[in-house]
């Protein structure tokens, strides 16, 4: 494996210094003291076993043309201002955030949770468990996530819960907000919510082989974020994201509204330029402070569907050999989970991480390696339980020339769950 330059080492310890005292600041616990050395990934524990609605889209599928094709728009201004980051889509009605065939039943968001089914008693215990929720937008926020709760429910992904019963058990599966954290004539940085998709990528097919057009919607209110950025920025010729977020995962995402700034700001990915730190909530007490994860990654063959990736240890089996990737890990705090259900009361402790390599899936598999899976993420946990992956995109720097502005550094606040989930 190739050994960062101290330049680079560098730059990330000062990230990591940067956002670990943002994390825990935000914490009702102080941080266990740091401790600087190199460490193998705990050995001790064993890898855990794995286990827009239809005429919404219409007028947007009528000019998207074949698939491949990407529609160009014209008109509009760009927006040159910074956003402020605690605003949830300034300046934008509902009628036009791709939310239409959505309907509100109720003047309040009590209103909302009654016709979802809770009972008076539960109302008032979601309410006052998560106060935030009184300030959420009803059509963008608070009606779009209770119908993707009913959409998992008549999928039978619930697990036989009522949707009532989930959210009352888990009040902040009801998150949902798009926060835009910088705009500029090149670049929109958007607070990426957690199961909101970027878009269904080009070349994708179903299950009998026919070509996917664009982002499907599943359920009335289901948006992608290029949906929300097209709607908000109607005089991009075309949504240009510069890096990729799991479906799951929430925070700092960047899209370009040029072919010229996508590449300034890929590039910098390519050149393993850009600093990423993450924070996650995982089981289980790591019994060091920090750790580094090399180990190497590849495509898991027990999974029919190859969306898993694996550990893979070279010279195990012939012919099959990993790809380089490297991951650091700090503990922020160690804790109890404190969400309602069949882990309530488990080990977990939140962790600032910081990926060096970018590899499909690396955080999520290099902690399930070391034996502390992500909280909710069933697909490397047992976790099938919690409402969502808690995996956050925290911070996010993009060293540009001095020409293009310098080095910028974007933060997306953690969100209210991940301090609601631990004890």
């Amino acid at each position: 494996m190739t050994t960062p330059s101290l330049m680079r080492i560098a730059g990330f310890r000062r990230l990591s210094r940067v956002v670990s005292h943002a994390a825990a600041s935000s914490s009702s616990s102080s941080p266990p003291p740091p401790s600087s050395r190199r460490v193998a990934p705990p050995s001790h524990l064993a890898p855990r076993a794995t286990q827009r609605h239809h005429h919404h889209r219409h007028h947007l599928a009528a000019a998207a043309g074949p698939p491949g094709h990407r529609r160009r728009r014209h008109g509009g201004a760009r927006a040159t201002a910074d956003a402020d980051p605690g605003v949830a889509n300034p300046g934008l009605d509902a009628a036009n955030l791709c939310i239409r065939g959505v309907s509100v039943e109720g003047d309040d968001v009590r209103a909302v949770l009654a016709n979802a089914g809770l009972s008076p008693t539960q109302v008032d215990a979601v309410t006052t468990s998560h106060p935030d929720l009184e300030t959420y937008d009803l059509a963008r926020e608070v009606v779009p996530r209770v119908n993707y709760l009913r959409f998992l429910h008549d999928n039978d992904r619930l697990g036989g819960e009522s949707v009532a019963d989930a959210i009352a058990r888990q009040p902040h599966s009801l998150e949902r907000r798009f926060h835009l954290v910088h705009e500029c004539e090149d670049y929109a940085v958007v607070n990426k919510p957690w199961c909101v998709r970027l878009d269904t990528p080009r070349g994708w097919k179903d299950a009998a082989g026919n070509p996917l057009n664009r982002f499907t919607p599943k359920y009335p209110g289901d948006l992608s974020v290029e949906d929300w950025l097209e709607e908000r920025y109607p005089g991009w010729d075309t949504v240009r994201f510069v890096h990729q977020l799991d479906n799951a995962t929430s925070g700092v995402l960047v899209a370009a509204s040029n072919k010229r700034a996508a590449g300034r700001a890929a590039k910098l990915f390519r050149e393993r330029a850009a600093r990423k730190a993450y924070i996650a909530l995982v089981f289980g007490h790591p019994r060091e402070d920090e750790w580094t994860c090399d180990a190497k990654l590849g495509r898991d063959p027990s999974d029919p569907k190859g969306f898993k990736e694996r550990v893979v240890v070279d010279g195990e089996e012939e012919g099959v050999e990993g790809k380089a990737s490297e991951t650091r890990f700090k503990v922020l705090q160690r804790g109890t989970f404190a969400l309602r259900g069949k882990h309530e009361g488990a080990d977990v402790s939140k962790v600032l991480v910081t990926p060096i390599t970018g590899r499909r899936h690396q955080i999520r598999v290099h902690l399930a390696h070391g034996g502390y899976p992500i909280v909710g993420d069933a697909a490397y946990s047992e976790d099938k339980d919690t409402f969502r992956t808690f995996l956050h995109a925290h911070a996010l720097t993009l060293p540009f020339d001095a020409k293009d502005g310098g080095t910028k550094t974007f933060t997306a606040p953690e969100p209210p769950s991940f301090a609601a989930a631990i004890l």
